[in-house]
């Protein structure tokens, strides 16, 4: 009798120590890490080439990440964060953490590109989305949602000049959905890693040569258009 009292006990301690209790919250990191011509960004410094060719130091570069979502796509669990405006900047933020969210095995994150039409309508706001981090119009209510500016040179030409992108308006709000399948486990502290690639503003479905264009400085009409279809699909990946 003793000995089976033993390996009763002896099996449930097994039991209880391989059968944890999977936390109920659990905190997601999400990181962006920047890159052109395959390289990471420096900015004031280094000069890289376009898809076009051409050379191109980049001076800034800042854009709006919003709506986040992680989704379990098996089971339909979806978590929402609120009030979610992130303003991602090579010269400053480029992380953010998603704290005590419900448990679960994510496999999917949604997020748009830029600020949705509701909060772009106002400019008195506070945080990430105050108009004092220089992404607010001066002439038209609304936020830039992708800001590139920086120097460029055509293999033909000696002297540098300005190329800036302002892309804004809300047709220009993009939104998508990446696979995160394995990088987030129920319980578990995670941190997923987002490259985000600025040779794509360049390159699909639009080819963009900037020597090509009447006017290097875009700040809205159909050029500041084919550059938000450009960001639409492929800017942002999941780093693996």
């Amino acid at each position: 009798m003793y000995r089976l009292f033993l390996s009763l006990l002896a099996s449930l301690l097994f039991i209880s120590c391989n059968e944890k209790e999977i936390p109920a919250q659990m905190d997601v990191e999400i990181q962006f890490e920047h890159i052109i011509n395959g390289q990471a960004l420096v900015l004031n410094d280094k000069a890289f080439t376009l898809p076009s060719g051409e050379s191109f130091t980049a001076k800034k570069f800042k854009y709006y990440i919003s709506n986040v979502e992680l989704v379990n796509s098996k089971t339909g669990v979806t978590y929402t964060e609120e009030n979610s405006y992130h303003l991602i900047d090579q010269e400053g933020k480029k992380s953010f953490k998603l704290e005590s969210i419900p448990s679960s095995d994510y496999d999917q994150i949604r997020f748009g590109i830029g600020v949705d039409q509701t909060s772009n309508s106002k400019t008195d706001q506070v945080g990430d989305l105050d108009p004092n981090s220089d992404m607010v119009w001066n002439w038209v209510s609304g936020y830039k949602f992708v800001v590139l500016e920086g120097e460029w040179t055509h293999s033909t030409a000696t002297d540098r000049r300005g190329l800036v992108l302002h892309i804004g308006r809300e047709s220009n709000y993009k939104t998508q959905t990446l696979d995160i399948e394995g990088k987030v486990k129920a319980g578990k502290s995670s941190v997923i890693t987002l490259k985000t690639d600025i040779d794509q503003l360049f390159v699909n479905p639009n080819p963009i040569t900037v020597h090509s264009l009447a006017n290097t400085s875009i700040m809205g009409g159909p050029n500041a258009d084919l550059v938000g279809q450009n960001y639409a699909d492929g800017f942002i990946s999941v780093k693996q």
